[in-house]
């Protein structure tokens, strides 16, 4: 299982304890933005009291949509099916409620003063308005034909004012735009031009009609049609008989010019002078059935040529009176609409008026909660966010093995006490003899002594050495180990002087150690004023050098006139042959930090073992894992040691102690 964890927190580059860690590291920064987060959570508590809120509900039946010009009637009812429709009535009447022009029209009602009571001559029915708009909240659940409104105010009066405005002002509103209150004036306006066009198409039409004395058009050409059939009929009958009457007239002139029959003989009825004169009536009848047919036709000629104005007019005439008859029945319901009490609408009711003002501190509570746990949240954002991605550093051992892959040889933790400091001074140091004197009253012990705290950490790694020595056969004399770092601080001087003295008390021979960071005039300041030789006069066999412990010398790399950063290596390539053929068993070199121009790249291949040592939250990734790689690929000879390892987490807490 620990297997499985371990590869997991490789792959994903987070683990708990790194969480931890970085929380923990950074705990100062989580407290202060929660501090700060307390602080604006106090600050709005007493800078902003809390409001006051008046609520209402309202129960929507339905709704009646009745335009003033749609004789149309739908009514919007919500069943249990058509929860959709439901929706959109109920969304229509909280868009009502909620609109700007109502908003305006409560703050004209109430007076803008009293709704901005601190802006005094400068408050306006704009500014008003967005006040009663911003406090006003219409809410309803799905499905639900309830709507919840709500208004807040830190005037407990001016909360149920101003929701006792808004409902009876919105009865009236949902009127103008449902149905047509508000348009009597409009549809009485339209049905007078109406009913006027009507009159004028009437007037004409009667005007046509006493001009061809007919009333209906069909009905003129079928009584004219049929006239003139009869006339015709007669007509025709009349010159029959006239005709008939001529030939008797004729054949009685020829009788008597020749002189048949008496007068006795005659009948009185058919003498010359009867005939004659019903010849004339005949002849008479004829003429006045002519006449007649032709006012027949005059009349139906007439008719024809004002057919289609008199079709016209009576279609006009049909359709003034259908709007007529429209807008008549328009106007009845705009004049009930106009009559009815918007405070007394059948769909719409208040199922609970306006309530007296509650107190309301959900809302600041949940402000106030949100900048306090905003302020924590922050914090931990912070501090994850500075620890886990834009930190880059080292900061615990196991980094080394689960981010870079490297294998870890030992952790030393940081120190803070009297013992804690560094027992050789950074590299470029001013230090001299004469400033042994000078030296804190903390810095006593040199780190060769028994007491100094970091002997217990040398020991471990001296018998890690002497292990390594033994499996890989390296027995001869003297064995080269040298301690870099990748920072003037990073705590190589204390741990080579440490190595250096838990190595010279295994009785195994003599150790030296080389510090390779000063230049030739700088004498090493090494505690109690034991003394530092140069390479040269230490590696001499049977020299007559002073040790600073049982057997452990100290010396110093050195030319003259040489910079530093030049002399440790050129010296160290000079000094080789002798370094192989002293008395020595082991040699302690105390490096120059890693850096592009330092001696230490040249001098690690020739260590037998090189410690790099890694100062734990100052070294970068990146800089490790390149430094570590280039050495490697040089001679496989180094070994991990972390400095100045801290532990925020408590131990219950921490999985590494």
């Amino acid at each position: 299982m620990a297997e499985i964890r371990r590869e997991i927190q490789h792959h994903s580059g987070i683990s708990l304890s790194g969480i931890l860690f970085a929380l923990f590291k950074r705990r100062w920064t989580i407290i202060l933005c929660t501090l700060l987060g307390s602080i604006a959570a106090a600050a709005f508590y007493f800078l902003y009291p809390p409001t006051y809120e008046s609520q209402a509900k309202l129960l929507v039946r339905y709704v009646l949509e009745r335009s003033a010009v749609d004789s149309v009637e739908s009514t919007n009812a919500a069943p249990a099916a058509a929860a959709s429709s439901n929706d959109r009535v109920i969304g229509a009447e909280i868009a009502i409620l909620t609109s700007w022009d109502l908003a305006v029209q409560v703050a004209q009602a109430i007076g803008p003063k009293r709704l901005l009571p601190g802006a005094g001559d400068a408050a306006t029915e704009t500014a008003a308005a967005g006040a009663v708009f911003s406090g006003l909240s219409a809410i309803s659940s799905k499905g639900s034909n309830i709507i919840f409104v709500s208004y807040k105010n830190r005037d407990p009066q001016i909360a149920t004012l101003v929701l006792q405005e808004l409902l009876s002002r919105y009865f009236v509103k949902h009127l103008e735009v449902h149905r047509s209150a508000g348009a009597f004036d409009f549809v009485t306006q339209q049905t007078d031009q109406v009913r006027a066009r009507l009159n004028q198409t009437e007037d004409a039409l009667k005007s046509l009609r006493d001009k061809t004395a007919i009333v209906s058009l069909k009905d003129g050409m079928e009584a004219l049609t049929t006239e003139a059939a009869e006339t015709k009929k007669e007509l025709n009958a009349a010159e029959a008989d006239l005709a008939q009457q001529q030939a008797v007239v004729n054949q009685i002139g020829q009788k008597k010019s020749k002189g048949w029959g008496s007068k006795s003989s005659r009948s009185e009825k058919s003498s010359p002078e009867s005939q004659k004169a019903l010849l004339a009536g005949t002849q008479a009848k004829v003429e006045a059935l002519k006449s007649q047919l032709r006012d027949i036709q005059q009349r139906t000629k007439q008719l024809l040529e004002l057919g289609p104005q008199m079709e016209e007019l009576e279609r006009k005439r049909g359709m003034d009176e259908a709007n007529y008859k429209y807008f008549a029945a328009s106007l009845e319901k705009a004049r009930v609409d106009e009559a009815l009490d918007p405070s007394k609408m059948p769909n719409i009711s208040a199922v609970q008026r306006p309530s007296p003002p509650i107190l309301e501190t959900k809302t600041r509570n949940k402000i106030i909660l949100g900048l306090a746990g905003g302020g924590i949240a922050f914090g931990l954002a912070l501090a994850l966010l500075r620890g886990l991605f834009l930190n880059r550093t080292v900061g615990r051992p196991l980094e080394l093995e689960t981010h870079l892959q490297i294998p870890l040889m030992l952790s030393i933790p940081y120190s803070t006490g009297r013992n804690g400091h560094l027992a050789l001074p950074p590299n470029g140091s001013q230090a001299n003899a004469g400033a042994l004197a000078k030296r804190p009253h903390h810095s006593k012990l040199a780190p060769w002594e028994a007491g100094h705290f970091i002997r217990p950490y040398c020991d471990a790694i001296r018998d890690r050495l002497g292990l390594y020595f033994e499996l890989n056969h390296l027995t001869h004399k003297p064995k080269l180990v040298g301690v870099a770092g990748f920072s003037e601080a990073a705590g190589t001087s204390s741990l080579a002087a440490g190595l250096a003295a838990s190595l010279s008390e295994t009785n195994d021979g003599k150790v030296l150690l080389v510090d390779v960071n000063l230049g030739p005039e700088d004498v090493h300041p090494f505690f109690k004023g034991k003394p530092a030789y140069s390479l040269n006069a230490a590696l001499k066999r049977h020299s007559a050098i002073a040790s600073a412990a049982d057997n452990l010398y100290l010396a110093t790399v050195g030319s003259p006139n040489a910079a530093p950063a030049q002399v440790g290596l050129k010296k160290f390539f000079d000094m080789m042959p002798n370094l192989k053929a002293s008395d020595f068993d082991y040699i302690i070199f105390d490096m120059p930090p890693l850096s592009q121009t330092s001696p230490t790249w040249g001098m690690a291949p020739f260590m037998d073992k090189l410690l790099l040592v890694v100062e734990a939250e100052k070294n970068n990734r990146e800089l490790i894992k390149r430094g570590y790689g280039k050495l490697v690929a040089g001679r496989d000879n180094v070994a991990v040691v972390v400095n100045k390892t801290r532990s925020y987490i408590p131990k219950w807490l921490d999985a590494e102690a």
